[in-house]
């Protein structure tokens, strides 16, 4: 009797072990996939912003540059 009570101990106690491992392993991979997408938003967020920033140096760019043929045609009549 002694021993059938320490089997079921030692079987409830590794069933606990397996269910709390089983339930960190969903945990974990729910985190890691959220990381993830997060970086990728990250990504695609830093990746629109610097096109946004060459975007408005090349705007600035082509104004300066009209702005001195203006200066040219001006000057000429």
């Amino acid at each position: 009797m002694n021993i059938n009570l320490e089997f079921f101990d030692i079987c409830y106690f590794m069933s606990g072990f397996c269910f709390a491992g089983i339930l960190f392993i969903v945990y974990s991979s729910k985190l890691k996939k959220e990381i993830r997408m997060l970086k990728r938003q990250y990504e695609k967020k830093s990746i629109g912003m610097d096109d946004s920033s060459l975007r408005v140096k090349t705007l600035e760019n082509k104004i300066k540059t009209l702005e001195t043929a203006l200066k040219k045609q001006i000057d000429n009549k």
